[in-house]
């Protein structure tokens, strides 16, 4: 899974256990391990202005519309990051759980990886993974 890379899984495991549609953004990868952001397209007091936005009551990174053929502005979340089997990713691709949408711009995805690094939500482990792979 290349940084960057969004995709949207109808069967997303959320951390309170719920499950449901999500699009979600890679960050990084390590040994079997996929970081992603999930994202919102529901702005509830976030900021609009482009990038990285720490100090935000929930830190996101703001893609305004039409990027990477987003159809709505969206902030990607970066309050909690997931860690995810790569190879449950595979299965779920094969099966058509997950799908991919679009690649944001190598800029960018350098630009939202480095947000999410320096986010005080990210464990030193899941930082390390999203650092290595810095685009």
């Amino acid at each position: 899974m290349t940084p960057g890379s969004v995709f949207f899984d109808t069967d997303f495991h959320f951390h309170d256990g719920e499950t449901g549609e999500k699009l979600f953004v890679v960050l990084g990868s390590d040994t079997g391990i996929v970081v992603v952001a999930k994202t919102t397209s529901q702005q509830h007091g976030r900021g609009v202005g482009y990038g990285c936005q720490p100090e935000d009551r929930f830190p996101n990174f703001y893609l305004p519309l039409n990027s990477c053929y987003l159809k709505r502005q969206t902030w990607v979340c970066l309050d909690e990051f997931y860690e995810l089997k790569h190879s449950a990713m595979l299965q779920k691709r094969f099966n058509g759980t997950i799908k991919p949408v679009c690649d944001l711009d190598g800029a960018i995805t350098r630009e939202l990886q480095q947000c999410a690094a320096d986010s005080m939500d990210i464990s030193q482990q899941q930082e390390a993974m999203v650092r290595a792979c810095m685009t």
